[in-house]
C-alpha cells in the first residue's frame, strides 16, 4: 500500500512557492526520449538522465497523486532550476525517504545485517520506501558517498528502471564489458515495462572526487590522468 501524510493538501496553493517548496520531490527520466516533456519542464541534465520536479499533493492505494513543475509555474515563482533543484535536494528524502538494500535481502530475504556482512555480495539496490521513481535516490545529498563511503570502493551504476537502480563496487576483477551486457539485457522488452525503462548506459561514481558520471566518461577521465603522469 502507498501512503504518505507529507502532502500538500490544497491544490490552489501550487503557485505559492513558499508553500510548495516543502512537498516537492525529483523525478529521474532519460533526456533524451524525452525531449518534448522536458522542453515544457525545468530540468537538470546528467549524462543522458534528466531531473524533473514534481509536487506531492495527496497518495491513495494504489498510487501517487502529483502535479509536476513547469516552465510556466516556475516564471510565476520568481526563481531559477537552480534554486528549485537545491529545494527538492532538501524536500525529496521527506517526501521519498531513501531505501539502500542488498539485493540478496530483496529477493532472498537473506538478513540485512548479514548481506552487509558478506564480502561476496555483489549488488546493492537503490530505491525508496514506496518502491516507485526510486533511481532518484542516487542524487540525493550524501547518498552515493555515504555508500561508497561504507564499502570503502567506488561505485558502479546500473540505471536499471525508473523505480530502482543497482550499485556494486568497481575493482580491478570487474568485467565491465559484461556488467553492459546484463544492462541491456535488463532493459531489453523480456524484461523491463518499457515505460520504465531509465537508460542503457552505465555509470560510474568516484568517492574522491564526488562525481557521478558516465562510465565511458570516467575510463577517459582516468586515463587521461594516468598519460599525463607518464609524462612528468
Amino acid at each position: 500500500m502507498i501512503h504518505n501524510d507529507k502532502v500538500l493538501e490544497d491544490v490552489n496553493a501550487l503557485l505559492d512557492y513558499d508553500s510548495v517548496k516543502d512537498f516537492l520531490f525529483m523525478n529521474v527520466i532519460n533526456a533524451e526520449t524525452n525531449k518534448e516533456e522536458l522542453s515544457m519542464e525545468p530540468h537538470t541534465v546528467i549524462g543522458d538522465l534528466a531531473i524533473v520536479y514534481r509536487v506531492m499533493i495527496k497518495t491513495t492505494d494504489d498510487q501517487f497523486c502529483s502535479a509536476r513543475v513547469t516552465n510556466e509555474m516556475l516564471d510565476h515563482y520568481g526563481i531559477d532550476v537552480s534554486q528549485l533543484h537545491n529545494d527538492a535536494l532538501i524536500s525529496s528524502p521527506n517526501m521519498m525517504k531513501p531505501e539502500i538494500i542488498p539485493l540478496e535481502t530483496l529477493l532472498m530475504g537473506v538478513p540485512e545485517q548479514e548481506a552487509w556482512q558478506n564480502e561476496d555480495r555483489h549488488f546493492v539496490v537503490l530505491t525508496n520506501e514506496h518502491r516507485t521513481d526510486g533511481t532518484a535516490t542516487i542524487f540525493y545529498s550524501g547518498v552515493l558517498n555515504d555508500l561508497a563511503e561504507k564499502l570503502g570502493h567506488d561505485l558502479y551504476i546500473v540505471p536499471s528502471s525508473t523505480d530502482e537502480c543497482l550499485a556494486l563496487c568497481d575493482s580491478p576483477t570487474l568485467n565491465i564489458d559484461r556488467l553492459k551486457e546484463m544492462l541491456l539485457l535488463m532493459n531489453g522488452p523480456s524484461f523491463m515495462d518499457q515505460d520504465k525503462k531509465l537508460s542503457d548506459i552505465l555509470y560510474h561514481y568516484d568517492k574522491d572526487n564526488h562525481v557521478l558520471e558516465k562510465s565511458d566518461d570516467y575510463e577517459k577521465r582516468i586515463n587521461k590522468q594516468r598519460y599525463s603522469q607518464l609524462l612528468h
